[in-house]
């Protein structure tokens, strides 16, 4: 990498699918980011804060999205400025989880308590490894499709919220939700789960 061109001219070799550009921007960038997300978000464990950056980095890399196109249009220029566009993103994907976790809370399988009418913990056990199996299979999926899914249902995203975070059109975006489903459909056929 030549070390003598600007940050806007990097910027342009990544969105030109330069690798060695997008390593410069993930290693110049990232323990940046990581260091302000810790003192920002101090409740987060470093397994969490780590799970969001490489999300905002895949999101920012990912070929709809606009930030890095803006900051070429903008004719910006400097890391504070792209720091700053990259902080945006990863301040998103850590409030998108913390609402998708209040919204979908995970308990671990030896804190189920049992209670009358309730299903043996061993069903619980074949269920949680079905639904492993059916994670497992979709996360095979298209990068794309997987990254709606990611979105959707794991960081709690409404479907225009993923428009307007992916740069994808409507028409897209429902594309990828039919997508999803079929493939949700096939997934949980080979996995052995009825889906009604």
């Amino acid at each position: 990498m030549d070390h003598g061109i600007g940050v806007g001219e990097r910027v342009r070799r990544v969105l030109a699918g330069d690798r060695e550009a997008a390593a410069w921007l993930y290693d110049t960038l990232a323990p940046r980011l990581y260091r302000r997300l810790t003192r920002r978000y101090p409740h987060l464990t470093r397994d969490e804060v780590e799970d969001a950056l490489h999300d905002a980095f895949v999101l920012l890399l990912a070929p709809t999205n606009r930030t890095l196109r803006s900051f070429v249009d903008a004719a910006a220029d400097g890391e504070a400025e792209l720091e700053r566009r990259i902080w945006g993103l990863a301040c998103g994907m850590v409030a998108n989880r913390r609402r998708a976790g209040r919204v979908t809370p995970e308990v671990a399988l030896g804190e189920l308590e049992p209670t009358t009418g309730s299903p043996s913990a061993e069903h619980v056990a074949l269920h949680r490894d079905l639904l492993r199996k059916l994670g497992d299979c979709l996360a095979r999926q298209r990068a794309r499709l997987v990254l709606y899914l990611t979105l959707r249902h794991r960081d709690g995203l409404a479907p225009e919220e993923i428009m307007r975070v992916t740069g994808w059109s409507p028409k897209a975006t429902y594309k990828l939700k039919a997508a999803l489903d079929e493939a949700v459909r096939e997934c949980a056929r080979w996995a052995g789960i009825t889906v009604g």
